[in-house]
């Protein structure tokens, strides 16, 4: 739940992660230094206590570590490299002291890009991302190759903002099994005219193809729209929808989740950020036109961001998801409460 750690009205990222998906709040990691040409950046790190599957309390832990440079080549081009390491560790217990039940998972990301820029207007970069990662309890390596495109277009500076980016990874996975993946995303922020709202619409399409597991392939279209409306200049308030439907050929079955949201976000002090938020999910899935279950659900959220200086920031959050109508029902339904904390800095 790193994005209680971020700035609530950044239109650059999608937001707060539910455990089944993700619901576009507005967040965002903080700016590089443009200044320096190299950085270390230390994520959130993300502790976080929920249910697992069967409804027992466990603990996960994750945290990513980055080091860069970007070079100037010549107006308006420059390249850069990045190496990081990603560790993420599940206990299938709480309060695991002995770590009797821990399962640690660490990933080494290595990523060359080359980026043009010319002014504020456009943005163009081009990358190679290289990540291998060991496990507790697997034998060897998942290898993971992606290359990538991102470009951003703003015609009209703190106006209009538009953004595309594609994608496509082949994963090779512990059990030796193959894993393709294209993505394309693209989004627009555009401020209305004589009222202080800001409209972010965004879609994103994905494609998974396995060539070893048929049940692996799969199709995922996401649409959402955002409305934020910065009240006062401490008070801003944001209400959106979702559509996200996922098909998967192989078992002809599709999934449909509609999703309402609400945030308001109050800064109470210069450095400290109160987010309180709302969202309802609805559910359905079928397979071959005959149906299987459908879901409804609300997530309730209170996070606090904590600003300490112009390197590091904190901040803690509670998520409480209560279960309102399952059909079946599960044999499980205690609803999951998700406590987290994080902390992060830039150098």
């Amino acid at each position: 739940m790193s994005a209680f750690a971020a700035d609530p009205d950044d239109l650059s990222a999608p937001a707060i992660s539910a455990p089944e998906q993700n619901i576009p709040i507005y967040t965002g990691t903080g700016a590089a230094d443009s200044a320096s040409q190299f950085h270390v950046d230390i994520d959130p790190l993300i502790a976080t206590r929920a249910p697992n599957a069967y409804g027992v309390l466990a603990d996960t832990d994750d945290e990513h570590v980055d080091a860069g440079y970007t070079l100037p080549l010549f107006s308006p081009v420059s390249i850069g490299y990045d190496t990081g390491i990603n560790a993420f560790r599940q206990d299938q217990s709480i309060w695991d002291d002995d770590e009797a039940t821990s399962e640690v998972t660490t990933a080494l990301i290595n990523k060359g890009s080359i980026m043009i820029q010319t002014g504020p207007q456009l943005k163009w970069t081009d990358y190679i991302q290289a990540q291998r990662s060991a496990a507790d309890g697997q034998s060897g390596y998942s290898d993971a190759t992606k290359y990538g495109t991102d470009a951003a277009w703003t015609p009209i500076k703190d106006v209009t903002t538009i953004s595309i980016d594609a994608s496509t990874q082949k994963t090779c996975n512990f059990d030796h099994s193959i894993l393709d993946e294209d993505l394309c995303t693209t989004a627009l922020d555009q401020k209305v005219p004589w009222v202080p709202f800001t409209l972010h619409t965004a879609g994103s399409i994905t494609d998974d193809a396995s060539p070893t597991i048929a049940l692996d392939d799969k199709d995922t279209t996401v649409v959402n729209a955002s409305l934020l409306w910065k009240m006062v200049p401490s008070t801003s308030l944001t209400t959106g929808v979702q559509r996200q439907d996922i098909t998967i050929p192989a078992s002809l079955q599709l999934a449909n989740t509609d999703t309402y949201f609400t945030q308001v976000s109050v800064q109470a002090a210069q450095a400290v950020t109160f987010i309180m938020r709302a969202a309802h999910d609805q559910t359905n899935t079928t397979s071959a036109g005959q149906y299987l279950s459908t879901d409804s659900d609300v997530m309730l959220t209170f996070g606090v961001n904590w600003n300490l200086g112009d390197r590091f920031n904190a901040g803690a959050g509670v998520n409480y998801r209560v279960l309102q109508s399952q059909e079946p029902a599960t044999a499980i339904s205690t609803p999951p409460a998700t406590f987290s904390l994080s902390a992060g800095g830039k150098f």
